[in-house]
């Protein structure tokens, strides 16, 4: 199947779901921890080999451009004193990249 995706009448991509978030080539990681600190999140989005980054509930999401490590972000983490206990790396959802299309936009 294909997915078109379409903002303010201008066609941004057309491809199968696989296909654009390949495209986007954003891999995300989730770190679920305590001790995240303002602070600790700006540092963080401040590094360039973060697109984003969002807290919500313990949950920390990331968004990396590409070719980015997970070790050295949750070292850093770490060193600051964040309570790290699980991480998870995989691709951006289809949602994720879609907002980030349509945001690059703007």
């Amino acid at each position: 199947s294909q997915v078109a995706v379409i903002r303010n009448g201008k066609l941004l991509t057309v491809g199968s779901p696989d296909e654009i978030r390949s495209r986007a080539g954003n891999t995300q990681a989730e770190i679920i921890g305590h001790k995240f600190t303002k602070k600790t999140l700006a540092e963080l989005r401040a590094r360039r080999e973060i697109a984003s980054a969002s807290l919500h509930n313990n949950h920390l999401t990331i968004n990396l451009q590409k070719e980015t490590s997970i070790a050295p972000l949750v070292s850093f983490l770490v060193k600051k004193g964040v309570e790290v206990e699980e991480v998870h790396k995989g691709i951006a959802s289809l949602e994720e990249v879609f907002i980030e299309m349509v945001e690059e936009e703007k």
